[in-house]
């Protein structure tokens, strides 16, 4: 393909590409193209893959997502560089910390008042609906790619065992690293586990435990309360407080 007709193309409709650089992954996709393809909207979808491929392969990742000028050369072979791209570092080095996927407040609220980031070009209420589930809030105020929510049955080939499978892979995998990690690599574990517990609460609430040989079991094999246990991850980080909790009989705060 010549450049001329390779630059056409970029120019046409968004495109992601990505060039590795240190021990990191530079990720691009345009979105000044001619077709209003609804690129924040792709870019959600393709990080939460990307994740869910990475937790199969026993990859944890960190990083951060934002909206910023970037050059990635006349046909996408780049070298990348820009404003964007030392925005989306800063991110994942200052404010990302724990094993996700940070989104900068700053292009959430770009693509909130932006018609030109939606799939033909107009604010849409089926596009906001599909977008909700990936972004989750922290407890800390900030956005993150969130995959548990995202990643439901419909992503699975197995659809609702290969669910439940993605998530017994997950639970593994945090509890993996947390064996061998140091102090400080820990606190960030228990950030992931704490995620992936509230997840599988939540998503206890929409089944009933005391069904014990209904649908569910007919499909999987095992009771949804014998499953949704064997989900969360013992939090062995509170166990010197439970101690003291079960020595003291309970602990009162003090008037």
């Amino acid at each position: 393909m010549s450049s001329r007709r390779a630059r056409m193309k970029i120019r046409l409709y968004t495109q992601a590409f990505s060039e590795s650089v240190s021990d990191a992954v530079v990720r691009v996709r345009t979105i000044d193209t001619q077709s209003q393809d609804g690129p924040c909207a792709y870019e959600l979808i393709d990080l939460m893959h990307a994740i869910v491929e990475c937790v199969n392969r026993g990859i944890l990742l960190r990083g951060g997502m934002t909206i910023g000028p970037v050059y990635i050369g006349s046909n996408g072979k780049g070298p990348i560089f820009g404003d964007g791209m030392v925005r989306a570092y800063e991110i994942e080095e200052e404010e990302a910390v724990y094993p996700r996927i940070v989104i900068d407040e700053e292009a959430l609220a770009a693509y909130l008042s932006d018609e030109t980031l939606w799939r033909d070009g107009a604010f849409d209420t089926y596009e906001a609906r599909m977008v909700r589930p990936f972004i989750g809030v922290a407890d800390d105020g900030s956005y993150f790619v969130d995959y548990l929510r995202s990643a439901g049955p419909g992503e699975f080939d197995s659809g609702l065992a290969g669910h439940f499978e993605f998530l017994k892979r997950h639970r593994k995998l945090i509890l993996d690293n947390l064996a061998t990690a140091d102090a400080k690599a820990k606190r960030k574990l228990v950030w992931l586990a704490n995620y992936h517990d509230r997840f599988v609460e939540e998503l206890r609430s929409g089944y009933d435990m005391a069904d014990a040989s209904g649908a569910f079991y007919a499909e999987l094999a095992v009771s949804p309360r014998e499953l949704f246990d064997s989900l969360v991850i013992e939090g062995s980080w509170t166990g010197l407080v439970d101690r003291l909790v079960e020595i003291g009989g309970g602990v009162q705060a003090a008037d």
